[in-house]
């Protein structure tokens, strides 16, 4: 279980903190770092830091030391400053007198091609993290003093809190390669793994997501990697006899957790391409299909309806008859010219491709969770092998011991180069595990496992998306169905056919009648009663272009069509422009969380010093934390 803590009006930031969390575990010491050039002066000097709290069980501080270890590579004398609120200050190994100055600490040395300087100081300096623990027992918070010699369920919550916050406004290119300014909050990154060992012949049923586990004797020892942005808690339950904890040891370096893969988002950009390219196509469909059902006007041939009532009139007037008919006759011509150019467009066109995206959409999201069930097999892989590397690790740094034990005790050649055999072979172990550039290996097994888990984690959205895009696009399959039943609909108007199970003639029939009018006007009486039949049909024509009109625009907008519900082309406008959007913000979020990651890299790399550092020289600095461990009292025999 662990918990992060995070500003609440900065969650952009948050979501990229919490794509840092990876387990990664770094050596305590750095290796072969370079050093650098202290002014004209031909001396070159790193200055290594490590930052010692001891503290009580709660992690209240109680002596703060830091060793330095200054590295100078040169010839003759040199004369350091190093800067720092120091106050007090001793050296380890060579009878050296320090120099307090206001600035720091001067420490005149001789070298001879190469000389490592170790000394202790202390200063009051604030510390740039806080450690906590808090100790429960069977659910109720207790003093560490209450928890000794007890037996229940123990809980410890250990809480590292980052005091290193930055913010400031950066600018990155959104999904529309625009330029954005935001202020943004982040901390300089601390990777701090917790170290609890557990004695166990004194706990059983051990709750706890750590990313290390190694086991010495009796004892296991659970590592969690903690990575506090601005804070974040790891805990451990166990039950517990004649309950005794160990000392927590928390180890704080400034460095990333591990580094996202914000490639997705080019694949996000080329997504949006294409629903942008469907959103406009559909939208052309609507604004076609809306054109054409805004020019039926049903209302125009309602006057068609009451032709055998004005026949009265027709036997008063041939001349108005003719008329009439030969208007009518050009007004069809019209209609019947306008639809065959209607039709021949619906028949042009090719709806094919877009009925067979859902299927496409559906296939590529299987292909991508396949890729991603693969990505996920080589990470449990690598991730054994981690393991049984770190058991490797940890029997060597107990032969590291032993050996340097044996050289201090009895220094000669062969002890001193079994120790300097025995650390060489555990510096090859960590660079195996998480690289070391100094040992030829500039990436080890935890960044492939990281880069795997990036892979993986990067594709389950683009999977999400994926189905969702086959989903919200299944409508598009009975797209040309459609198309194809409103070209029926307008071959029927124009040249007759069954509508509804009757046989109705077509406009083209309408026109060869209404010739048939107009060549019979000089028959008055006949040509009346064969201008009537061939008539007749025409009073049903308004209702066919109503019943038309509502089609069309239930096709655009979706309603009921002959007792079926179409969805229309506007609730798919709508989908698409919903997932453009969507992927654009995904878009945004990436490229600024790219930008913000760049940030923190950077800060971690220039955080390289506590009290401070030689002009001119590179550093490393590390912050070791040991709380208190938990022990019953035992009382004096007198």
């Amino acid at each position: 279980m662990r918990t992060r803590a995070a500003s609440p009006h900065k969650v952009r930031t948050s979501l990229v903190a919490a794509l840092l969390v990876t387990a990664v575990v770094v050596s305590a010491l750095p290796a072969a770092a370079e050093s650098g050039t202290l002014g004209a002066s031909g001396f070159a000097v790193h200055d290594d830091e490590t930052v010692y709290v001891v503290a009580d069980a709660t992690g209240v501080p109680r002596d703060v030391v830091i060793v330095d270890w200054l590295r100078i590579e040169g010839d003759g004398t040199v004369t350091l400053e190093d800067p720092g609120e120091v106050t007090a200050v001793e050296p380890l190994e060579d009878d050296v007198e320090p120099v307090l100055t206001e600035a720091g600490v001067e420490w005149t040395l001789d070298v001879e091609g190469r000389r490592d300087f170790f000394y202790r100081a202390d200063t009051g300096r604030e510390l740039p993290v806080v450690v906590e623990a808090v100790y429960y027992l069977d659910g109720l918070r207790v003093e560490p003093s209450e928890l000794a010699g007890s037996t229940g369920r123990v809980r410890i919550e250990v809480t590292v809190t980052n005091r290193l916050s930055v913010t400031e406004s950066v600018d990155y290119l959104d999904a529309d390669g625009l330029t954005r300014t935001e202020e943004v909050e982040y901390w300089v990154p601390m990777l701090a793994p917790v170290k609890i060992d557990v004695d166990g012949t004194r706990f059983r049923n051990i709750i706890g997501d750590a990313e290390i586990m190694t086991i010495t004797g009796s004892t296991v020892s659970h590592t969690f990697m903690a990575f506090p942005q601005p804070s974040e808690t790891i805990s451990i339950e166990m039950d517990g006899v004649d309950i005794a904890i160990e000392p927590i040891v928390v180890s704080v370096f400034p460095k990333m957790a591990g580094s996202p893969d914000f490639s997705i988002a080019d694949d996000l950009a080329e997504l949006r391409d294409g629903l942008d390219g469907l959103a406009r196509l559909s939208r052309g469909h609507r604004e076609v299909l809306g054109a054409v059902a805004g020019g039926i006007d049903p209302a125009e041939f309602a006057a068609v309806s009451g032709v055998g009532a004005q026949f009265g009139q027709l036997r008063r007037g041939t001349d108005d008859l003719a008329q009439g008919a030969e208007g009518l006759a050009a007004l069809l011509d019209g209609q019947i010219s306008y639809l065959d150019g209607l039709i021949g467009n619906l028949q042009a066109q090719e709806f094919g491709t877009v009925a067979q995206m859902p299927a496409a959409l559906s296939e590529l999201a299987a292909g991508v969770a396949a890729i991603k069930d693969g990505a996920d097999g080589l990470v449990a892989l690598i991730d054994g092998q981690i393991i049984y590397l770190d058991a490797i690790r940890a029997a060597n740094a107990e032969i590291e011991v032993r050996a340097s034990e044996l050289a201090s005790a009895s220094p000669d050649a062969t002890t001193t180069a079994l120790a300097a055999g025995v650390s060489m072979q555990g510096r090859m172990l960590s660079a195996l595990r998480d690289g070391d550039p100094a040992m030829g290996m500039e990436y080890g097994l935890a960044d492939t496992r990281d880069g795997l888990q990036g892979v993986s984690d990067g594709l389950a959205p683009l999977i999400g998306s994926l189905e969702s895009l086959a989903a919200g696009a299944a409508p598009l399959a009975g797209l040309p169905g459609q198309f194809d039943a409103l070209a029926a609909a307008l071959i029927t108007l124009r040249d007759g056919g069954m509508v509804q199970g009757r046989q109705l003639p077509g406009l083209t029939s309408a026109r060869s009648g209404l010739g048939d009018v107009a060549s019979g006007i000089d028959q008055v009486g006949d040509g009346i009663g064969t201008a009537a039949d061939a008539l007749a049909p025409l009073e049903e024509l308004p209702g066919m272009l109503d019943r038309l009109r509502e089609t069309l625009f239930a096709i655009r907008d979706g309603g009921q069509v002959e007792g079926s519900e179409l969805p229309g082309i506007s609730r798919t406008v709508e989908g698409l422009t919903a997932m453009s959007d969507g992927l654009a913000e995904g878009i945004d979020e990436s490229s600024l969380g790219e930008v913000v990651v760049g940030l923190m890299e950077r800060a971690a790399e220039e955080f390289d010093t506590f009290l401070g550092k030689p002009e001119g020289a590179t550093g490393d600095v590390r912050f070791i934390f040991k709380l208190d461990g938990i022990v019953a009292e035992v009382a004096d025999d007198e």
